[in-house]
């Protein structure tokens, strides 16, 4: 038989510089693709709720740059929903099934006959006022071609159905209350990035849920985990007892196969900054990088450098990639 020829690797990349400007109020969204190292700014305001675009995708996101919440009522009839008793909950930045507000619920018993229960939503108490900050919300059916949601204000006026058509080219389709007949064009198709900057909500369990500082605004990294982005992380002096620190140049293609990456979304998180009381100013760790594997089959490393731009301002994420 003729043996195998050796598969010769290509030599790491070169280190790339890019800059996210997610601005001094956090109001922008940068999705960022680490093969061509482009990026696309779309401002966080412009959606409510984010549908699973595959085929197979049941799952419903809200938008937590918005800080809003769901609540799940007791009720499969629209005019008679109502909250009294009910908790509300937000989704958890990790996005797993059990800590998504909406997602958790709406697949409940009775759904093939009579849709999902009703939820009220909460569309954020920064964005929206009075009448406009409320709705509610039922998916009356999903299957592999489009969704089927109906909605109304709170006080049951304005009830309407669409249809959410599914699109697998993307990793979500994004529905705004304010257009509901013309889906918002946020991230671009999923083969187009491998992960956000973006302002979100981030739930701090160690306080009460009555606590003012549970549920946090942070600025910080989501991955596509919808295309199949994983992290790794690596942080000195910070890393599991079993796990070893390798500085960022020692890290190379054969040593991937030593460790387990990961698909939670915040992988990379908030968390590769802090704040320096004493000068007043987010400083960035600086022996902290985090290893990517893009859909694409690649590996690159990522290490976050500022969080201001020239003119001191916040909001301006300065990073560095390699493709390895």
């Amino acid at each position: 038989m003729k043996e195998d020829e050796a598969i010769t690797l290509a030599p790491p990349g070169p280190v790339k510089q890019g800059v996210a400007n997610m601005g001094v109020n956090y109001e922008n969204q940068i999705y960022f693709d680490l093969e061509t190292g482009n990026s696309i700014v779309r401002p966080y305001k412009t959606y409510d709720l984010a549908f699973e675009a595959s085929k197979s995708g049941l799952r419903i996101y809200l938008n937590s740059a918005k800080f809003m919440f769901a609540c799940k009522t007791q009720s499969h009839d629209m005019a008679t929903a109502d909250t009294v008793g009910q908790p509300w909950a937000l989704d958890c930045e990790q996005l797993l099934d059990d800590t998504l507000a909406l997602t958790k619920y709406w697949l409940d018993a009775n759904f093939s006959t009579q849709g999902s229960n009703v939820f009220a939503i909460d569309r954020g108490k920064l964005e929206h006022t009075g009448a406009a900050r409320w709705r509610k919300f039922k998916v009356l059916n999903a299957d592999s071609a489009k969704y089927t949601i109906c909605f109304s204000n709170y006080d049951n006026t304005s009830l309407d159905t669409v249809d959410i058509i599914k699109d697998d080219n993307y990793s979500l389709m994004y529905f705004s209350f304010d257009t509901p007949n013309q889906l918002v064009q946020q991230a671009p198709p999923k083969e187009q990035w491998d992960f956000v900057f973006t302002k979100y909500t981030h739930v701090f369990f160690e306080y009460d849920v009555t606590s003012p500082f549970r549920y946090y605004f942070v600025t910080g990294v989501i991955q596509n985990i919808w295309n199949n982005t994983e992290v790794l992380r690596f942080q000195k002096d910070s890393m599991p007892a079993n796990v070893p620190y390798l500085p960022i140049e020692q890290f190379n293609y054969s040593q991937i196969p030593n460790f387990v990456f990961s698909s939670n979304a915040n992988t990379i998180g908030y968390n590769w900054k802090y704040y320096d009381f004493n000068n007043a100013l987010y400083q960035v760790y600086p022996n902290l990088y985090y290893v990517v594997k893009s859909s694409d089959g690649y590996y690159y490393t990522l290490k976050m450098v500022d969080f201001y731009d020239t003119s001191g301002n916040k909001g301006t994420v300065t990073f560095q990639t390699q493709r390895i």
